[in-house]
């Protein structure tokens, strides 16, 4: 009798055995992988296009230099803070002459921009073959470094463009590989907005503009990437 129970428990430890491993077999590992690390910071290049207004004499766009910090708050969202540089160059415009000849010049830009974001992962707190596509928006100031040039001044106090420092507002969406816990690589693509003041000269009836705005909003396209350290 003690021999049977034997082998009947025998029995069904082996079968146990093998529906274990069959099921060890089949399984799939989750291609979801949970982020662990809550902060994250490193430097920003990139590139960017702007739209230059009405009369052609605000920021081109140019090369784009910075750095970001971000942390993880809770589920897909997260909040960063952003500075860059742009580094480009502006039309030195002179409304005194005939269209199309009012070109005199180029003056460097360092376009400046400060800014808080918030960012909404698309995957939550995991990522997705340590992949983690995601949408941003944010806003903060912007303004230029640069002094006026030599041919700035041959022009008339009214007719020099200046920059100032405006309300810088921005959205996105992007993408961030893990390639360890520690370091991650994001590619960002943005849309920004700011307002560039029209020089007062240029309402003057005797250059013959009609309805001159005081200022415009104008727009930038961008394409930035990062290398990201995490702790």
């Amino acid at each position: 009798m003690r021999l049977r129970i034997w082998h009947s428990f025998a029995a069904v430890m082996g079968f146990a055995a093998l529906g274990t491993h069959a099921v060890e077999a089949q399984s799939v590992p989750s291609p979801f992988t949970f982020i662990e690390k809550k902060q994250e910071a490193g430097p920003i290049f990139g590139v960017a296009d702007a739209g230059t207004g009405r009369f052609e004499y605000a920021p081109k766009g140019g090369r784009i230099y910075g750095g970001r910090w971000g942390i993880e708050l809770s589920g897909p969202l997260s909040l960063e803070g952003v500075g860059t540089v742009m580094d480009g160059t502006r039309n030195i415009i002179s409304p005194g002459r005939v269209e199309g000849d009012r070109v005199i010049g180029e003056a460097d830009v360092l376009l400046t921009t400060v800014d808080a974001r918030f960012k909404f992962s698309l995957t939550g707190d995991r990522a997705w073959h340590r992949l983690s596509p995601f949408l941003v928006a944010g806003g903060g100031v912007v303004f230029d470094l640069e002094e006026e040039t030599e041919t700035d001044r041959t022009l008339e106090p009214e007719n020099r463009f200046g920059f100032g420092t405006s309300f810088y507002g921005t959205s996105g969406l992007g993408v961030r590989w893990f390639m360890t816990e520690r370091f991650a690589l994001r590619l960002d693509g943005t849309f920004s907005l700011w307002k560039a003041g029209t020089p007062p000269g240029f309402s003057d009836p005797a250059y013959g503009f009609e309805a001159v705005e005081e200022d415009e909003w104008l727009h930038s396209l961008g394409l930035t990437l990062s290398t990201l350290v995490r702790w």
